[in-house]
């Protein structure tokens, strides 16, 4: 179980990967190396999973992003149709999921004639492929700085969820 510092700890890694271990420590009201056992600690036990670069799709000419929800017949195992699809360049993630949908495919493409392209020549050649539905993202709304609710140690014992009589305001979108 994580602590107060080490929600904190994890929230401000969130907004900002780089911060060093000493501007961690700073914040927190710690040593540096108090901090640095924390974090090898939730290194250890799989809750810190790595530090990453974010990098923006559209800058390198992939701004088409595209949800797929994929039926496959399961004549082999799912695992297989997975691995096949994640081998397509252009697949970002496969979520496997429940509903009308066995999978949902996200990709990353240069415009219409590369989506048409890649389900034309990799999407739809999947040896279980039954049917697909395709959907363009029009536009994406997150949480401010990759916000959640295991971020936030004052709300440690307060359900953040909204309710039905709770009107829910759409953050901003993202920017572009």
């Amino acid at each position: 179980m994580l602590d107060k510092v080490d929600r904190q700890l994890v929230a401000l890694l969130q907004r900002d990967a780089r911060t060093s271990v000493r501007g961690l420590a700073r914040e927190v009201g710690m040593s540096a190396g108090a901090v640095g056992e924390r974090l090898e600690r939730m290194e250890s036990r799989g809750v810190i999973r790595g530090y990453r670069v974010e990098v923006d799709p559209r800058a390198l000419g992939f701004g088409l992003e595209v949800l797929i929800g994929l039926q496959v017949t399961q004549r082999r195992p799912l695992q297989e149709t997975v691995t096949e699809l994640l081998s397509v360049p252009e697949v970002v993630e496969v979520q496997i999921v429940t509903g009308r949908w066995d999978l949902f495919v996200v990709l990353r493409l240069r415009d219409q004639e590369h989506l048409r392209d890649t389900l034309l020549s990799d999407i739809w050649q999947i040896p279980d492929f039954q049917h697909s539905e395709s959907m363009i993202v029009l536009d994406r709304y997150a949480h401010p700085d990759g916000a959640a609710p295991w971020t936030n140690p004052d709300d440690l014992d307060t359900d953040t969820r909204a309710t039905a009589s709770e009107p829910v305001e759409a953050p901003a979108p993202v920017e572009r």
